[in-house]
């Protein structure tokens, strides 16, 4: 990747977050006709994964934490687990990274974080479905 491309997706990126929080701060899903229903609760009445994460972001923003883990508790898991992969992968691109800091982004970019990560994920699926 040319040093123009990357510095495009350096700035890219966070606009993009910083964008996409602004608008679901000021945009409720649960009131709002202009947010996107999921397909597949649509189709069948089941849970996908993810239901609930519009909601869930929407209160965390707020500081709703404990709101947004009743609308989706794989939360939990997954946005800490995202801030610590955005954090890691930020900091090992700098000039001489710490020996934490590639302890810690090994960790998070390993295989079996990976799978662990979408182990959990269907298991989320089956037992907020069965439950």
């Amino acid at each position: 990747m040319s040093g123009r491309t990357r510095n495009i997706w350096f700035w890219l990126i966070p606009v993009a977050v910083l964008a996409a929080g602004i608008f679901y701060y000021f945009a409720d899903p649960k009131a709002s006709l202009i947010m996107p229903k999921c397909i597949l609760k649509e189709l069948t009445g089941w849970d996908c994964p993810s239901c609930g994460a519009q909601r869930a972001i929407h209160a965390l923003l707020h500081g709703h934490i404990a709101e947004a883990f009743s609308y989706n508790l794989f939360f939990a898991i997954a946005v800490p687990l995202l801030l610590l992969t955005a954090y890691a992968t930020i900091m090992i691109k700098r000039p001489k990274p710490s020996a934490a800091t590639i302890k810690l982004y090994n960790f998070v970019t390993s295989r079996y974080t990976l799978l662990s990560y979408v182990v959990l994920f269907f298991l989320w699926w089956i037992i907020r479905n069965l439950l």
